[in-house]
């Protein structure tokens, strides 16, 4: 996946009100079964009791990998599992 570029943060999404606080966040995967995180009001991601202000940074620990783009990885269930980048470039 290619990485994506956007100027609105998850704290502008929730001002916005297209997102909300306790949003569930989720990674679907192949193999495994899908990781689950929290949106929090302030626009961090808590997943596995940490908290990360970026969701590239929360997939990275999440997945355990090096280098991901999780406004391409995470997903929203409320909206029908519409990607994070795909909330934020539209509209």
């Amino acid at each position: 996946m290619a990485r994506t570029t956007g100027t609105r943060s998850l704290a502008d999404l929730l001002r916005e009100g297209v997102l909300m606080p306790g949003e569930r966040l989720v990674i679907n995967r192949r193999s495994a079964k899908p990781i689950e995180a929290m949106l929090q009001a302030d626009g961090a991601i808590k997943y596995d009791g940490q908290t990360f202000g970026a969701p590239s940074t929360a997939a990275r620990v999440a997945l355990d990998v090096g280098s991901i783009d999780g406004w391409l990885r995470w997903r929203v269930a409320r909206l029908a599992y519409r990607t994070l980048a795909d909330l934020r470039d539209s509209g």
